[in-house]
């Protein structure tokens, strides 16, 4: 913060709040450190020493984001109810890529071996799921529906394995297609168009996927198992269910961490060693690639990232900092005792942080950076004006005593407005602002503190025997201050031109009306470091087809109620899928199943007991050639568009039919890739009718007991709780389509909660509590600085009785049940607070408001500026609401305070134009150079979020600095130049020398002549 860098005199009545009881205990504190400056550096050192200890012992680190959210919300409670049961909700996520989709098998089981065989780190391992036990009641999961589809495919199809191998054959296929699409387009049947253009797409994509790649064969057969189980069931009766994509080149792992009697395992240790192991495969294998992604990856690499980029930041704004010190102060012993003193000040934040919250977050990481910006300012006041003192021949003990009386109230002002701008942050909900608030403001708090402790007592030993012209003289800024105090009112209306101008650029006008341009972007993920091995492995997993990291989970009493709610769930336009387990089990009555089942088995028996396909003959290209063309020109000729596709798959397959033949006449080619893959089908279609005989040879109902362990443990807790995991048709990193997702989910179980929800409720509470708590912060900020700018006699008449009527007013709602906004009391109270004092002291009650011109002007600047360059708000930076409000008022004020400490004086400049001291102007340009530095070291950040805090607060500092020595001193200028006004500026409120204002200031006019 900064404070004036005027010559204010000791005793002046009721300058600043509580008149001059503070000044004078400033001054004897002084006094005191000067006298005894080693004791007092030694006690400092102390209890710096204890802060450290204390931080490095015990201070902790909440990485996870539902740690933000309050723990008395009931969001939380179902959170907590779900991981306190499930180890779903912390799982890492390995995602394992090849070409060969037996080597990714393989490499899925080497790495799941080697995970179980450490304990230590990795609980429950999910790699793939052991069917074996219930692989002979596969068809115990399919509904009467699904097994009436699988008996009407049977029937199709087995005449092949009959001995009519004549259906295997690929042309004949497509002439089948072709007959049958010609029907159904004829007939209008628009259910029977789409079933047999799907079949014909699939025998589309499986040919022109095996022309480009031998390895790559997709089966034309429909799946034997229909309905929502047939992927389920086809791996099912594989005998074992990996987790894989539909090419399966893709596998997935699911790792919880361990759990033991001391408590779960650090997800730190966890990720470090999972990856360790990940790349011990990766290199064993050679050809596969692993990567391990997942929420709690992904979390914690964004506070690996942002730790590090804060230490980076950190370290480069305290050198900045200095740098811009030793230019400033022209010298290199005052800027090394106010970095000295910064260091204590962020010392004991920490300290105070791990005594008072015990923890940092994610958001509250950032707070070492704002105390560099902020803390500085106070060294920054204190030494100029110090130097000036001495420069007007005070001696070292005198002028450490003024500067404190003087500078010193301007320092604790904007330290306590800054302080309660941050702590207005703990009235709101959520936990990671409050958290923010609590340790930024104390933050402040102490860094003042240590400027009146440590940093006279620095000075005392540093310039005991250095004579005054031998010290430094900081920059003044003489043109820019003259410039305003000549031209004051070209200066103001070039000045609110500006600030117009650029706010304007925030607002958008429509047909629907006025609006803001600037949005506020909810996309956690964007804030995440992309170049993250979980970022990168999220993207692959996505772009190969993979599952959403995100899902929601409910929660279920019994399986019939699962059931009951995956209905529910699926039935939700905004759910892609539900996956539980009461759904793989019998339930109700099962005679239509065994019916079924049976009717399936009968149908089989049939069959001779080696059925195959026998040799078939290779297609002939040509002929081949001429079927695919007569399936394309029915497609094209139905005039359909929802057949577009199909022929558009076929144009691609004969493009790349046709390149096989070149370079060559005989095509021979084209033959061994037709018959490789014909071959290859009618093998995969006896395949499935062996295992679908296995599948139905039990028509035992699946009990729990033929479920896989793991497979049980995940979904089913020790008190019964049956799971389900909800997956989102669309990305639900995007605030709206996640808005829509849980708002659908709610209507069926108003308790859902999993990742999805927990950021939702987190991008609604952050928005709510950012604006709150600036509310709060401007409406505590306007009482601060009414009660430091009234006359004394007016202060208990303007702040005291607008409080008993909206307190009295709030209890007559309360008691009849109403409820209160408190949001909407504060501004009530200010706003009669505003009215009352305009009436009884309307011009220190002006100047009051004057010092607010610096945050609200630049406020709105900042904001068209961030339109203009298209950089959106976001959960973190955010934090510019209370921050720009801070530093504005402090400037504010420290600019107000010259003025009217310059009238006191006489000393405005020529044409009676308040022109801004040298002290001040030079200390504003500084301290706002240093927090832009301090902030702008942050856009080294590779954390999006931290980056984008940068940007935002060096924008908000410009502007605000722009108001306060460009717009707030001109318009200053204006009112000084009106004699009357110059009058009424001081009359009450600084009056005339009393008595022991003379009594002052005659020693010093003694010393300076000394």
């Amino acid at each position: 913060m900064s404070a004036s860098g005027t010559d204010r005199r000791p005793d002046r009545g009721s300058a600043h709040a509580g008149g001059p009881v503070l000044p004078d205990a400033l001054r004897t504190i002084t006094a005191a450190v000067a006298a005894a400056p080693k004791v007092v550096l030694l006690l400092v050192l102390m209890v710096t020493g204890a802060s450290v200890g204390l931080t490095l012992c015990y201070l902790g680190f909440h990485s996870e984001r539902g740690d933000l959210i309050d723990p008395r919300a009931p969001t939380r409670a179902h959170w907590d109810a779900y991981t306190a049961r499930f180890d779903d909700g912390n799982d890492f996520v390995v995602a394992i890529e090849g070409e060969n989709p037996g080597g990714v098998r393989a490499a899925i089981d080497d790495l799941a071996d080697r995970l179980n065989r450490e304990p230590k780190f990795f609980g429950s391992v999910l790699s793939r799921i052991n069917t074996t036990r219930s692989r002979r009641k596969g068809l115990q999961s399919l509904s009467p529906g699904e097994l009436e589809r699988v008996s009407q495919r049977v029937a199709e199809l087995s005449p092949i394995l009959g001995g009519d191998s004549t259906k295997a054959r690929l042309d004949w296929q497509v002439h089948d297609l072709t007959v049958k699409l010609a029907e159904a387009v004829k007939s209008g049947q628009d259910a029977k168009v789409r079933d047999v253009a799907g079949r014909a797409e699939r025998l589309a994509d499986g040919l022109a996927a095996h022309v480009a790649n031998p390895n790559d064969f997709r089966s034309p057969w429909p799946s034997l198992v229909g309905g929502d189980n047939a992927a389920t069931m086809a791996r099912q009766l594989e005998g074992a269910t990996y987790f894989l994509n539909d090419a399966g080149t893709l596998g997935l792992i699911r790792v919880a961490p361990a759990r033991t009697a001391e408590g779960p395992a650090s997800p730190e240790e966890v990720l470090d060693r999972l990856r360790t192991v990940a790349k011990a495969v990766e290199h064993d294998r050679g050809t596969i690639t692993v990567s391990v992604t997942g929420v709690p990856a992904l979390e914690i690499d964004e506070v690996r990232r942002g730790r590090a980029d804060m230490l980076r930041a950190g370290a480069v704004a305290f050198g900045a900092v200095g740098l811009l010190l030793l230019i400033g102060f022209r010298g290199v012993k005052h800027p090394v005792l106010a970095l000295f003193v910064l260091a204590v000040g962020l010392a004991w934040s920490f300290g105070f942080t791990t005594f008072a919250v015990g923890h940092l977050n994610i958001l509250s990481v950032s707070f070492a950076v704002i105390l560099i910006g902020l803390g500085i300012d106070f060294g920054i006041h204190y030494l100029a004006r110090y130097l000036q003192h001495r420069a007007e021949g005070l001696s070292l003990e005198d002028a450490l005593c003024e500067t404190s009386a003087g500078v010193g109230v301007g320092i604790t002002t904007a330290a306590v407005t800054t302080a309660l701008a941050f702590f207005c942050a703990t009235f709101t909900r959520f936990l990671g602002v409050a958290e923010l608030g609590i340790i930024a403001g104390g933050g402040v708090l102490l860094c003042a503190l240590a400027t009146f402790l440590c940093l006279p007592a620095l000075i005392a030993l540093a310039d005991e025997h250095v004579p005054a012209k031998r010290l430094p003289k900081p920059m003044g800024f003489g043109w820019l201050r003259t410039g305003t105090s000549r031209f004051p009112a070209i200066v103001t209306v070039l000045g609110f031109a500006a600030v117009i101008g650029i706010g304007l650029q925030a607002v958008q006008v429509d047909q629907h009306g006025a609006g803001s341009k600037l949005h506020f972007d909810h996309n956690l993920l964007a804030l995440r470091p992309g170049d993250a091995e979980s970022a990168d492995g999220r993207a692959r997993l996505r772009e190969a087809g993979g599952p959403s990291l995100l899902y929601a989970v409910a929660m279920a009493d019994s399986a019939e109620e699962a059931r009951e709610l995956a209905v529910k769930f699926e039935a939700l336009p905004t759910v892609a899928r539900v996956e539980d387990l009461a759904r793989r089990l019998p339930g109700g009555d099962r005679s239509e199943t065994t019916r079924g089942i049976s009717q399936v088995r009968g149908q089989l028996a049939s069959l001779p007991r080696n059925a195959g396909v026998g040799e078939l003959p290779a297609p002939r290209p040509s002929d081949f050639g001429r079927r695919t063309d007569m399936l394309r020109k029915v497609a094209l000729d139905s005039g359909r568009a929802d057949l577009k596709p199909l022929a558009a798959k076929l144009d691609r397959f004969a493009d790349s039919f046709e390149k096989l033949s070149e370079g060559e006449s005989t095509g021979h080619k084209q033959v061994v890739a037709l018959d490789r893959y014909q071959t290859r089908a009618a093998g995969e279609l006896v395949r499935e009718f062996r295992e679908l005989s296995i599948a139905s040879s039990d028509s035992t109902p699946l009990g729990l007991g033929d479920i896989p362990t793991v497979l049980r443990k995940r979904y089913i807790s020790e008190d019964g709780k049956w799971l389900l995991q909800i997956f989102p048709k669309q990305d639900v990193w995007e605030f709206a389509p996640l808005g829509r997702f849980v708002s659908d989910l709610r209507t069926v179980d108003p308790e859902v909660t999993g990742t999805p929800v927990q950021n939702f409720e987190a991008g609604r509470q952050i928005m709510h509590s950012y604006r709150s708590a600036a509310l709060y912060a401007l409406a505590i900020v306007s009482l601060v600085l009414l009660s430091d700018f009234l006359a004394q006699e007016n202060k208990l008449l303007v702040l005291f009785p607008p409080l008993l009527v909206v307190g009295f007013t709030a209890m007559t709602l309360l008691t009849r049940g109403i409820e209160l906004d408190p949001v909407l009391c504060a501004g009530g109270y200010v706003a009669m607070v505003l009215v009352v004092g305009a009436i009884l002291d309307f011009t220190n009650m002006r100047d009051a408001m004057l010092a607010l011109m610096p945050p609200l002007a630049g406020g709105v600047m900042t904001f068209g500026v961030l339109s203009l360059c298209g950089i959106p708000l976001n959960p973190t930076n955010l934090i510019v609401l209370p921050l720009v409000l801070g530093i504005g008022v402090d400037d504010g004020v420290h600019v107000v305070h010259d003025f009217r400490n310059r009238f006191a004086t006489n000393s405005l400049g020529k044409r009676n134009a308040y022109q801004p001291s040298a002290s001040t102007a030079g200390a504003i340009v500084l301290t706002s150079l240093t927090s832009m530095v301090g902030f702008g070291s942050l856009c080294i950040a590779g954390h999006a979020g931290l980056f984008s805090v940068g940007v935002t607060l060096v924008t908000g500092i410009g502007c605000c600095l722009f108001v306060s020595l460009f717009l707030l001193p001109g318009t200053l200028a204006l009112l000084s130049r009106d004699p009357k006004e110059a009058k009424a500026a001081v009359a009450g409120k600084v009056g005339q020398k009393d008595d022991d204002e003379e009594e002052d200031e005659r020693p010093r006019q003694r010393r300076r002549a000394a």
